[in-house]
């Protein structure tokens, strides 16, 4: 009888760790619509903005965004991913033959413009679009759903593995634990004095490296969280503005009013009016 190895070892020498990279401050991502029009009669949209990202690709030519007065032409060729809070224009002067993904993602330390980047569509990207273009024709249904999220997925990851941005500095295992406690739960009570006891950490320790890898004090991003989070909780549920205020961890409706309008431009009621107006394309 030959003898049953243990492999107890994560890696290898002749392997790539990517733990590291699990922890350098992409957090998955989080994929809220996956859509096909094969031809929208009306895809003039103007003022288009959400706490979510977009990725647009149209099939056809002869649409295209208009962005800070430059346009931006969508086709077979050519792809567009629009991060959060950029506003444009969609401008459809023939039928909109549209496959859209609309998505969370978040990279501590690391900043994006608000601008959409525009992809070229090689023959990987093309693939990925038909296969996602094809699936979305089959009838409706769990399964088919499922290889919607998966397929959506793949086309995000292989989007973002080529866009050239630089890679954030390690991040520590105690400061990734305070950031998932943060997006786990935003409506506790998360004063510097808490978060720096997760962490292990005295306060003055903590907010200087949480400072140093994120960009921000822990309150302004804690605020921040709890805003988009909020941001998508009214462009995506029918919770009321007062659920909403207590779900992400606002004392009262007032308070969080005037910390939303501070920080997207408009009260949470014009908000979710927009993305309604809109129906999110």
């Amino acid at each position: 009888m030959s003898n049953r190895r243990k492999y107890l070892n994560y890696t290898t020498p002749w392997g790539v760790d990517l733990a590291r990279v699990a922890q350098s401050g992409w957090t998955p991502f989080l994929i809220h619509e996956s859509g096909y029009q094969p031809a929208l009669n009306d895809w003039n949209h103007q003022g288009v903005d959400s706490p979510f990202w977009r990725f647009y690709y149209n099939p056809k030519p002869g649409c295209h965004l208009l962005f800070e007065g430059r346009e931006i032409p969508l086709g077979p060729k050519r792809a567009v991913l629009i991060p959060a809070d950029t506003v444009f224009d969609c401008c459809g002067p023939v039928k909109a033959s549209h496959f859209w993904l609309h998505f969370t993602t978040a990279r501590p330390g690391v900043s994006m413009p608000a601008k959409p980047i525009v992809i070229a569509v090689d023959d990987l990207l093309c693939a990925l679009l038909g296969q996602l273009i094809a699936t979305h024709r089959e009838p409706s249904g769990e399964l088919r759903d499922h290889r919607l999220h998966h397929l959506s997925a793949a086309l995000l990851h292989t989007v973002f593995a080529a866009l050239e941005t630089e890679a954030p500095p390690p991040m520590p295992e105690r400061i990734v634990d305070v950031l998932a406690l943060i997006a786990r739960a935003p409506h506790s009570k998360l004063t510097n004095p808490f978060l720096a006891e997760r962490a292990g950490m005295s306060v003055e320790r903590f907010i200087r490296a949480f400072r140093e890898h994120t960009g921000h004090t822990p309150a302004v991003y804690v605020l921040s969280t709890r805003v988009r989070l909020a941001g998508e909780a009214l462009a995506l549920t029918d919770k009321t503005i007062d659920q909403i205020a207590v779900e992400f961890g606002f004392p009262n409706r007032h308070y969080f009013s005037r910390m939303f309008a501070r920080q997207v431009g408009c009260g949470p009621s014009e908000f979710r009016a927009r993305q309604r107006q809109r129906k999110g394309r």
